[in-house]
């Protein structure tokens, strides 16, 4: 029996990690493995929340919890770049997931450099690397020197919520109101400015950006939509999944003309509901949708609205095109995702170090 401890440490965290985990540990918990023994690294109220099959170490007490572990850890999978302690010792497999090099685009001066430094050292000291996506794998290639160290891409999966309840947000007059929809941290990278003057454009529908906004920029974004005049662009901080379901079920488009994701999660959701989806061409999304969305290749206000327009005009939720869009966004699944890990946890367990 090999002893597989995975790192979820970011399970509670609201935003991609936590995502990702939510949706991996009980999977990858309720899997057969009659030859791994696993070990999950867990927010300390969470333990035992996978079943007592499964030992736990707690997120802020690792150091304790390891040393009491009676046997040797074979692999050890940090499921992020950003984890906190790595241990085990020279005979343990090392497995990073790396997620994005945004830090090269958003960090500047010292703080550039300390996560460059720090990537590099996790990823020298890592025996496996895999990446959510092949823009990221690219990424990394241009500007690390990995040698002949395996990297691989398994795509992160999209859970399945389409039968789940929806909730119409409190911010919606009616079942009939027309509007946009965009989702993301109101952050410079995800581009939503780009949006408030196209909206002069559509007169008669509103858009809705949602998200985290505790962020600076959110309140640049405030400032531009009352200079623009646009009362009908609001921004509605975070909201609740059941409400999420139900924007994308109603919406008249998902608008996404971020300029830097490592993955893009919200383009498959959207996809789920059969909403016509709208991206940039920038990062992963191209790799990401394919050719199910329409893209910005200019980001004049009048440019953007032409191909929004011409797309909603051409969209139809009972059509072919969103028929193969929520056929393709399925193909992105964690009942995938985790047997792809389990696949390579047994790989690199036959091999040995």
């Amino acid at each position: 029996m090999k002893q597989v401890l995975v790192d979820f440490s970011h399970l509670a965290d609201m935003n991609g990690f936590g995502e990702i985990a939510r949706n991996y540990a009980p999977l990858l918990a309720k899997a057969p493995l009659d030859d791994i023994h696993l070990i999950f690294v867990v927010p300390d109220a969470l333990v035992g929340s996978f079943g007592s099959h499964i030992d736990y170490i707690r997120r802020n007490k690792k150091r304790e919890d390891l040393r009491k572990l009676p046997y040797h850890i074979d692999l050890w999978h940090a499921t992020d770049q950003q984890y906190h302690l790595r241990g085990g010792d020279k005979r343990t497999i090392q497995l990073l997931t790396v997620h994005d090099l945004n830090f090269l685009r958003e960090k500047t001066g010292l703080h550039r450099w300390r996560h460059i430094v720090q990537l590099n050292w996790r990823m020298r000291r890592s025996d496996y690397l895999t990446c959510i996506s092949q823009y990221v794998k690219d990424d990394i290639l241009q500007h690390y020197h990995l040698g002949d160290k395996p990297l691989d891409v398994i795509y992160n999966g999209i859970a399945s919520h389409e039968d789940e309840p929806q909730v119409r947000p409190s911010f919606i007059g009616d079942d009939d109101e027309q509007f946009f929809f965009t989702i993301g941290q109101i952050r410079e990278k995800k581009n939503f400015q780009t949006l408030v003057p196209m909206m002069h454009h559509f007169p008669d529908l509103k858009l809705y950006i949602c998200g985290d906004d505790h962020f600076a920029f959110a309140q640049e974004l405030r400032k531009l939509i009352a200079e623009q005049g646009e009362d009908r662009v609001v921004m509605t901080g975070k909201i609740k999944d059941e409400e999420k379901r139900w924007l994308y079920a109603h919406a008249q488009a998902f608008l996404f003309p971020s300029r830097l994701e490592g993955f893009g999660i919200p383009v498959l959701e959207a996809m789920r509901y059969r909403c016509k989806v709208f991206s940039s061409r920038y990062s992963s999304l191209p790799e990401v949708c394919s050719e199910h969305a329409s893209y910005f290749d200019d980001y004049s206000p009048e440019a953007m609205a032409k191909v929004v327009r011409e797309g909603v005009a051409a969209w139809k939720k009972n059509s072919t095109q969103a028929t193969e869009a929520l056929h393709y966004s399925r193909g992105f699944n964690y009942e995938s995702y985790t047997e792809a890990y389990i696949r390579l946890y047994r790989k690199l367990l036959a091999e040995g170090k």
